[in-house]
């Protein structure tokens, strides 16, 4: 089967807290109820890409437990190519995540497990020449992404880097980018500046300092106030869809999957930014990480409303 497009990151096992409040250090306290999701940047990103319309393949290492059993079968029945999923001789990742109900926002803390064990060389030459969108996260290895990217240009392959966790990036792997996707906290990670959210000059400051050239974007993700575009010198914003949100773990990587299906289908950065940002508001209204994860007949539902 062609996958047009490719996810090369993160797959974790999700143990989800839900509770009233977040715990003080060394406090004790109940919660709600718990939950266990497939998770990691990467599959959650699969998953949003998968559910709103694309042929997509995971290309990641679980461990050779009962977790990675459990996550190949999850991305399999999200009807995902887990052909590329490798196996290392060790532990899962899990992700342990504490989602505080009055709020609806979390803390998260990852054990990556298998997935520093994730090489490009799991994906070859003719996959790649097969796949016209290639995404990634920063919790793999930054050498293989810098790796696979390099690769990719070779064979005309669009690169969506998302820059989270917020680490440093080498100059090879920045100027391999095509798009980078990040939240405001990375995009001053990333520009080593301070920027006010409520500020949109602040942020084109902060994009501007970056050096971005001609054949490079980016988008910033602002939460519940929409999100940033810069692309081809010029400037966008766009607002969040206001929902009642229920749980925001994973709502970036519902934005970014469902970004590059809008893109595989030939729409511009903005009309696809429009599309994401309606997807990643649905998400917020479900618990859970890739269960939230919309399909594309409950986005353009959402247009209705």
């Amino acid at each position: 089967m062609t996958n047009p497009i490719a996810v090369f990151g993160s797959i974790n096992m999700d143990l989800v807290v839900y509770s009233h409040a977040k715990p003080k250090d060394g406090e004790t306290i109940f919660g709600k109820n718990f939950e266990t999701f497939l998770g990691g940047k990467g599959a959650n990103q699969a998953v949003a890409s998968s559910r709103t319309g694309s042929n997509v393949s995971f290309v990641g290492k679980v461990g050779n437990d009962l977790y990675g059993e459990l996550l190949r079968e999850r991305l399999d029945s999200e009807n995902i190519d887990t052909e590329l999923l490798g196996c290392h001789d060790g532990e899962s990742g899990v992700a342990l995540i504490n989602v505080v109900e009055s709020t609806s926002q979390n803390q998260i803390i990852v054990v990556p497990g298998a997935n520093s064990h994730t090489r490009s060389e799991q994906m070859s030459d003719q996959v790649l020449s097969s796949t016209d969108i290639l995404i990634s996260q920063m919790e793999v290895k930054s050498k293989e992404i810098e790796k696979l990217f390099l690769r990719a240009k070779e064979r005309n392959c669009y690169r969506i880097l998302n820059v989270a966790p917020a680490l440093t990036l080498s100059k090879s792997l920045f100027s391999e980018t095509d798009l980078f996707v990040v939240n405001e906290i990375e995009l001053e990670s990333l520009t080593k500046q301070s920027i006010q959210i409520d500020s949109l000059d602040s942020i084109k400051e902060s994009i501007e300092s970056m050096g971005l050239n001609n054949q490079q974007s980016i988008v910033v993700t602002l939460g519940s106030k929409g999100v940033y575009i810069h692309q081809n010198k010029k400037y966008e914003f766009i607002e969040s869809h206001k929902v009642d949100a229920v749980d925001t773990t994973g709502s970036g990587d519902c934005f970014i999957g469902a970004l590059a299906s809008s893109l595989l289908e030939k729409h511009d950065l903005s009309e696809a930014a429009i599309f994401a940002n309606k997807a990643a508001a649905i998400s917020v209204t479900k618990k859970g990480a890739s269960a939230s994860m919309p399909t594309t007949q409950e986005v353009l539902k959402l247009d209705k409303l």
